[in-house]
């Protein structure tokens, strides 16, 4: 091939491939996605009645968390999703405790913030290494 026809070849090949590599970054840099809108994490469980805490938590009212289930396996979609999720939290009214289990353990969460909460439901799915870098 002359040197002609491999420029003409290198300059295609470059004006069809794009600058970015990555896939899933968004679109205003990855310090934009603090500006984004939150949205309300996806619902799950029996009846959609819960919302997903992590990739294989389900909590909802009246039937507990779900860990590792197929009620929660939904969940894993938000891994795949640009926008964070704003959490509510459960634990100001108990909702997500058995009654029974409501006297004995209800100040667990008490003083933490939903971000907490949610470390402490993945170490429990065992999910996560219990040391967190800041």
């Amino acid at each position: 091939m002359t040197g002609t026809a491999v420029s003409v070849c290198l300059l295609f090949l470059l004006s069809v491939c794009s600058a970015c590599y990555i896939s899933n970054c968004p679109i205003g840099g990855k310090r934009s996605i603090m500006d984004a809108p939150q949205r309300k994490c996806m619902s799950c469980g029996p009846g959609d009645r819960g919302r997903c805490f992590g990739p294989s938590i389900c909590c909802g009212e009246g039937f507990g968390c779900l860990m590792g289930s197929p009620e929660s396996a939904r969940c894993a979609e938000e891994n795949y999703l640009l926008t964070p999720c704003l959490v509510e939290s459960c634990t100001t009214d108990q909702s997500c405790v058995a009654e029974e289990e409501g006297d004995e353990h209800g100040s667990l969460f008490e003083g933490s913030d939903s971000s907490d909460v949610i470390l402490k439901l993945l170490r429990l799915a065992g999910l996560t290494s219990p040391h967190q870098i800041h």
